[in-house]
């Protein structure tokens, strides 16, 4: 059997004796020190550094974030004491007399922008004083809170706390206004809250607007969205647009063209304004000096009157104004929007017309058409129920604008209808446009002579009469004109009728033709007021000018009647014969 191989049982390890060495060593050299006193007297303490010619000026202990109140703890640690400051030579400290030095500055205030620690501070880390926490208190006075989603805009997101800028958008081809407006090609500028807006084709929607803050569902940032961006295992930035909401500051008077904008899914653009520009200056430059005329924000048709609605702007309700240089001003432009409402439009005009007063109808004018014998009621004049001419019967076809007068109308008191314009000395006679060869051609109120033309046959009509040789060879069929009616006024034309005002005596003359099938014709005459003008001597009022009818063909011819042997003779001669 093996046999197994074992220390000797009194070796003893190496390092135990060199340990003991060492602890013997230290005992002995502790012994020495302490014989001589040395451990008996007292350490002395750290001096604390000079501070002479330095100032404390107080810095962010913590981040503080923006919107957020500072708090006394924020700024000053009482472990820490006088460690809370920065201590600067009073020399730097002067030279930037923005820092604040105090404490009580700084404590309650609420912070503008984020912050990190061990930075001083100023006036412009702050909101005003009074401002209210949380993002509200970002909003300047005047100015609306507008959230948005940062993916609608390109590159809202990159901007920081205090930017400025303007919002665009490009209008789809249909929805493009005309592209040349009035009061744009008589070298105005237009306007909307004060600040110039761009031509026709892009719409703005918000001007001089300010960044507040970028915000995700946990954070939020004034320092812009690299602040958000976050990077993958190989180094890429990773971000998510969709879910951060920018809140920027508008006017009010751009909430609701901003939000059409957002709903209809327009291309919005931004324009960053320089951040070394006092804001507005550029735009209060441009209108300065210029005087603001008012002008239709939509089209207004002729005859309309002018609503206050019709002057302010679609989205807005602000009132539509082009500001021009003095010197550009027309003269008779009207610069008062009281001095339009109300008025009615002698024209149609266009958005952006500037008016003067020839574009308005004046008093007692027509805004509708009014047949002949209607008659004028309040909604037809410009002035309505405070007119004089309301009541009165037309006395012709009147056009809308027509500015009334009494040759216009019949005499007060004149009932409407067909009655109202036959004379008191005539009697109204309705016909065929057929029968009558020329009535087609006039109109209301024109003045005609009236002629029967018939044919006559004297042998036939003397038949049975023994005539003489001289009368007989002139015996001929021939053509008679009678004169039906003289001076028949037209009273009015409607279809294929035509009703004239003739004499009462003339009234069973033309009757009787028209029941003979006799071919009637109209001989027209000049109006009255024509003739006076030509001469006066011409009688304006004369019914007659000369115009006779031919003599009865039978009045020439004597018939005698004899009885001779019992038979009856009957013989026609010539008179004179």
């Amino acid at each position: 059997m093996a046999t197994r191989n074992r220390p000797p049982a009194s070796t003893f390890p190496k390092s135990a004796i060199v340990i003991a060495v060492l602890i013997a060593g230290c005992s002995l050299t502790y012994g020495i020190v302490r014989a001589a006193g040395w451990l008996d007297r007292a350490a002395p303490l750290a001096q604390k550094p000079s501070r002479e010619g330095l100032v404390p000026v107080p810095k962010a202990l913590v981040d503080l974030r923006a919107f957020d109140v500072v708090r006394r703890e924020d700024v000053y640690d009482l472990s820490r004491g006088e460690e809370s400051y920065f201590w600067l030579p009073k020399e730097q400290v002067e030279s930037h007399p923005e820092w604040f030095e105090r404490v009580d500055q700084i404590i309650g205030r609420v912070m503008a922008r984020d912050k990190r620690a061990d930075f001083v501070f100023s006036e412009k880390d702050f909101l005003p004083e009074g401002s209210r926490s949380g993002i509200v208190g970002g909003i300047a006075s005047g100015k609306q809170g507008f959230f948005l989603s940062a993916e609608k805009i390109p590159g809202l997101r990159f901007l920081k706390s205090g930017d400025r800028f303007d919002l665009l958008a490009s209008l789809p081809k249909k929805s493009e206004p005309p592209s040349s407006e009035y009061g744009l090609l008589m070298g105005g500028i237009k306007a909307r809250g004060g600040k110039p807006i761009p031509l026709n084709g892009v719409r703005l929607l918000a001007q001089n607007a300010e960044m507040i803050a970028l915000t995700t569902r946990r954070i939020m940032t004034t320092q812009g969205g690299l602040q958000l961006d976050a990077t993958d295992t190989r180094g890429r930035t990773v971000n998510n647009a969709k879910d951060e909401q920018v809140a920027i500051a508008i006017d009010p008077a751009e909430a609701v063209p901003l939000t059409q904008a957002l709903g209809d899914d327009l291309e919005i653009h931004m324009v960053t304004r320089s951040g070394q520009e006092t804001p507005l200056a550029n735009d209060i430059n441009r209108l300065e000096g210029r005087i603001p005329m008012p002008a239709t924000a939509v089209a207004v048709e002729a005859f309309q009157p002018i609503r206050a609605s019709d002057l302010a702007e679609p989205t807005t309700g602000e009132l539509r104004q082009y500001y021009f240089e003095p010197a550009d001003i027309q003269d008779g432009w009207i610069a008062r929007p009281e001095d339009l409402i109300g008025r009615v439009l002698r024209h149609g005009v266009e958005p952006g017309y500037i008016f003067r007063e020839q574009d308005f109808l004046p008093s007692g004018s027509l805004i509708k058409e009014v047949e002949a014998y209607q008659q004028i009621a309040v909604d037809d004049l410009v002035d309505g129920s405070r007119s004089n001419w309301v009541g009165r019967v037309a006395s012709r076809e009147l056009a809308a604008g027509t500015e009334l007068s009494d040759a216009d109308l019949f005499p007060a008191g004149t009932p409407p209808g067909l009655t109202a314009a036959i004379p008191a000395d005539r009697m109204a006679l309705t016909v065929d446009l057929s029968d009558v060869q020329g009535v087609e051609e006039l109109s209301r109120g024109d003045r005609c002579d009236l002629l029967a033309s018939a044919n006559v046959d004297l042998q036939q009509t003397l038949q049975g009469v023994e005539l003489s040789p001289a009368l007989l060879g002139e015996l001929q069929s021939r053509a008679v004109n009678r004169v039906l009616a003289t001076d028949a006024i037209v009273v009015q034309r409607r279809d294929q009728h035509v009703v004239l005002a003739t004499r009462p005596d003339e009234v069973s003359a033309v009757a009787r033709s028209l029941a003979q099938k006799q071919t009637v014709f109209c001989v027209a005459r000049s109006h009255p007021s024509e003739l006076a003008s030509l001469t006066p001597a011409i009688d304006a009022t004369a019914t007659s000018d000369g115009l006779e009818s031919d003599p009865d063909p039978l009045s020439g011819i004597a018939i005698t009647e004899s009885i001779v042997g019992g038979n009856r003779v009957v013989r026609g001669y010539r008179r004179g014969q």
